[in-house]
């Protein structure tokens, strides 16, 4: 008892946080709910005592520090030097917030810190932890060089990387920094429009991710002895190809407004690159669901949807999502 109620207090610190940041009106109250949300997650880290926890959770602590150091030096030079150093300020408070969010040239720890946490909190990091980081970074984000080197960075390295990897908690990080780069994009076009795209790809990596803690599946080739019906393996198949981006599914359509909005910027170039990204995103995902694919094949009969399966709801959602989207985007 006495272990759920700190984690429950730790959590509802995390989530107010986070919401402490998104509702202030200056960047020092919104480093403090950085600073809140870093003190508040990493006693959440600890599922159980051991050294591997502890190495990650001290990690995890000298990165966001660094960060948040770098941020608060910034902002007081801001309040007190009255020098004209406004845009390389709000670069390097730019990069202060990519390391946070574990961005190219920054991703190494994310990565490593993801495939030594469990599930759950794989999830938080790559969902809920990213959120505040994100709206800063769009409030201070411009049209330059930079913003578009950072774009192409993160979405290169998120679909390369994820090639070497046989982890599924690697593999979920770097696919979280390809999706970095085109929510990025987003912010740069429309400034409220990466609130669909991160919502979205938040709902896509819990589903997900459910799947994984459910099963513990921590390696691709674990996929060959799951026990699982065809329903839930249709629907893990189905949010793998979403979260590649593949069309029709949910994961397609926030690139496809992402898309559009490149286009009408004429950003051809940029938009051609991490479209190739995309497809190689897509190509290691199809080869996490290959084996599970070629077992389906062997199967002597269809297992009937339970409406009552979480899995036949979570099926449902990435097939009747982009519905919804495709009509409210005509409206």
């Amino acid at each position: 008892m006495m272990k759920t109620s700190w984690k429950m207090l730790f959590f509802i610190m995390t989530m107010t946080s986070t919401m402490m940041v998104l509702s202030s009106n200056d960047m020092l109250n919104m480093w403090i709910g950085l600073e809140i949300s870093l003190m508040s997650f990493i006693p959440l880290m600890y599922e159980n005592k051991n050294n591997i926890l502890t190495q990650s959770s001290m990690m995890y602590f000298l990165i966001q520090s660094m960060a948040s150091m770098m941020l608060i030096i910034m902002i007081l030079m801001n309040m007190f030097m009255y020098i004209n150093m406004w845009m390389e300020m709000m670069n390097i408070i730019m990069l202060t917030m990519m390391m946070k969010m574990g961005m190219p040239p920054f991703h190494m720890w994310f990565p490593e810190m993801m495939s030594k946490m469990s599930w759950k909190t794989c999830i938080m990091l790559m969902t809920w932890q990213k959120v505040a980081p994100m709206y800063i970074l769009s409030l201070i984000m411009n049209n330059n060089k930079l913003t578009m080197l950072i774009m192409m960075t993160s979405t290169i390295t998120g679909a390369i990387m994820g090639l070497n990897h046989t982890s599924t908690q690697k593999i979920m990080a770097y696919s979280s920094i390809n999706h970095m780069g085109w929510m990025m994009a987003c912010a740069s076009m429309n400034s409220k429009m990466w609130i669909m795209y991160m919502t979205m790809y938040s709902l896509m990596t819990i589903m997900l991710g459910m799947y994984m803690y459910k099963y513990n599946i921590m390696y691709i080739n674990q996929y060959n002895t799951m026990s699982m019906n065809m329903t839930e393996k249709m629907s893990v198949m189905v949010m793998m190809l979403s979260m590649g981006g593949l069309p029709p599914f949910m994961g397609f359509m926030p690139k496809w407004i992402t898309i559009e909005y490149m286009i009408m910027s004429n950003e051809f170039m940029l938009l051609t690159i991490m479209l190739m990204s995309s497809l190689i995103t897509l190509m290691y995902y199809l080869r996490m669901i290959s084996s599970m694919m070629l077992i389906m094949s062997h199967s002597q009969k269809w297992m009937f949807m339970n409406k009552k399966e979480a899995s036949t709801n979570m099926l449902y959602i990435n097939m009747l999502m982009p519905m919804l989207i495709i009509m409210l985007n005509f409206m």
